[in-house]
């Protein structure tokens, strides 16, 4: 009777190929996303000086995030991961072209912009539970906890370099922020390309209407109480920092201070 051959080791997150890309992909998403994201008031604020023209293109964001969040772990567990996420880095590439050929040609909008809005927060919402589920078939067990914590410290990262940069380029020019975006966005559709997420089994069961699944996770949420006030801070802050970010910025530039110096 022979031994049965050893079980090689799980390859570790340094040279788990497939990871680093996603990983790297998603940096570069990330900040280019929050570099537009801090960009946006000050592009309505600089044609139109309205603060509420402002909250409507940054609350366009959040409630989009809000929406296309309820259905969003139906929608992965229905259709294919990878698919979703090239699909969502496409869409925010795309309008972040749009925008800034429209401020290019000195045709932008406000509701222009909360088109813009609502792709960029839909897409959002829709990337990250793909990406959060696509984890485990990339990364072996022992490493998931390591995996999903550099995938935090990597959003946190990007959001402190975007925002921070985001003003910056805005003053170098009002397209600036928003191609550096499409830029980013783009390399990271280019690199989630050559990711290799193994196709999932379907179950016998399959997935019911999205609708009822979509509200059977609702309720779900509802009835586990720590779930439940997690979820209700997540919105509340949120909401909060959104409206921070607006309230900072018409604040500065009511008191003269140029647009993207007041970031």
């Amino acid at each position: 009777m022979t031994a049965a051959p050893p079980v090689s080791p799980p390859v570790p997150l340094s040279r788990n190929r497939d990871y680093r890309l996603l990983w790297g992909s998603q940096a570069l998403s990330e900040f280019g996303f929050h570099t537009a994201l801090i960009a946006f008031p000050l592009l309505v604020l600089a044609l139109t000086g309205s603060g509420a023209a402002s909250g409507l293109v940054m609350g366009t964001i959040a409630a989009a995030q809000m929406v296309a969040g309820l259905p969003a772990g139906v929608l992965v567990d229905a259709y294919d991961r990878k698919a979703i996420m090239l699909g969502c880095e496409a869409a925010q590439a795309v309008s972040a072209v749009s925008l800034v050929a429209a401020v290019w040609a000195g045709a932008a909008t406000v509701w222009h912009m909360v088109v813009v809005a609502a792709v960029f927060g839909a897409s959002a919402a829709l990337f990250e539970p793909a990406e959060s589920a696509s984890l485990p078939a990339l990364v072996a067990d022992e490493h998931l906890p390591t995996a999903v914590a550099m995938n935090t410290a990597r959003a946190s990262m990007g959001q402190l370099a975007g925002t921070a940069t985001g003003g910056f380029l805005f003053a170098v020019g009002r397209f600036v922020p928003f191609l550096v975006d499409a830029v980013t966005h783009t390399l990271s559709f280019v690199a989630l390309l050559f990711v290799r997420l193994p196709r999932r089994e379907r179950s016998a069961d399959g997935v019911g209407p999205l609708g009822r699944e979509a509200l059977a996770g609702l309720r779900w949420v509802w009835r586990e109480r720590r779930i439940r006030v997690t979820v209700v801070c997540a919105v509340v802050l949120n909401l909060f920092f959104s409206a921070f970010y607006l309230v900072v910025i018409v604040l500065a530039e009511s008191r003269g201070c140029p647009p993207g110096r007041s970031v």
